[in-house]
């Protein structure tokens, strides 16, 4: 991988932890408990776009690692932010692989398998099955997020050049 590439995947990284920062210190009145709009997420949907899954894999793995030590540290909330983010990238990355679908569809798809993440991790840190329950508040506040993220990241991937993060370059 060159400078270049490190460089962008670096800032990129970099711009994922301060939309996680800034979002999380606005509230937003009409979420519900647990849910956060992601921009973060669409984020790492132009790593997918332009550097594949391998390096949008590592990329989430790596934002909540690094959130952990930079603020939250390593409770409960970074255990169910780990298996958000686990369950999210498995089905962004099986999405967008064996199937046609757009950033759109991606994009939901990964929001709706991250509550399902959260709500795994808090089923097992917890020792509780109700949790479950909340799966569709969570599947539905996923298809919202969902869509205003791939929103926001189509309008970037159009204005970036398709060149922008070309490995071997």
């Amino acid at each position: 991988m060159s400078t270049r590439t490190i460089t962008r995947y670096a800032f990129l990284l970099a711009l994922a932890l301060i939309l996680n920062f800034v979002e999380s210190m606005i509230p937003v009145p009409f979420m519900f408990p647990g849910a956060k709009l992601g921009l973060a997420n669409g984020v790492g949907l132009i790593v997918l776009y332009y550097m594949g899954a391998r390096h949008y894999a590592g990329f989430g793995i790596l934002r909540v690692f690094l959130a952990a030590i930079m603020w939250s540290g390593f409770g409960s909330a970074f255990w169910i932010s780990l298996g958000g983010i686990l369950v999210s990238t498995i089905v962004t990355i099986l999405v967008s692989i064996f199937s046609k679908a757009s950033v759109y569809g991606i994009s939901v798809c990964g929001a709706i398998g991250h509550g399902f993440g959260q709500v795994i991790a808090v089923s097992i840190i917890y020792e509780t099955f109700y949790m479950t329950l909340y799966l569709l508040v969570l599947t539905i506040s996923g298809l919202i997020t969902g869509i205003i993220v791939a929103f926001l990241a189509s309008l970037l991937i159009v204005r970036f050049p398709k060149n922008f993060m070309q490995l071997n370059k």
